[in-house]
């Protein structure tokens, strides 16, 4: 697992130096691997920030949702007993 989160990390340090090659660093070009370093370093702590975000609000729409589910039952249960 440690394995493919690495080689996924260095495709996508690979994918942007290319890109950085390409555009803004053609003329100096050594300015390239440091600059590519922090930005995969960035998207990958973006990335972990949006999923958390996500999970966190996912957690609470699916408290709600059990919510509403054991208040429905309580109600129904209620109103077939009367």
């Amino acid at each position: 697992m440690i394995n493919l989160i690495g080689l996924a990390y260095n495709g996508l340090k690979w994918a942007i130096e290319s890109i950085l090659n390409m555009t803004l660093f053609k003329v100096s070009p050594e300015l390239v691997d440091g600059f590519a370093n922090t930005i995969a370093f960035l998207i990958s702590l973006t990335a972990i920030y949006i999923l958390l975000v996500v999970v966190s609000a996912g957690k609470k729409i699916l408290g709600i949702v059990i919510l509403l589910g054991w208040a429905l039952l309580v109600v129904s249960m209620v109103i077939s007993a009367i």
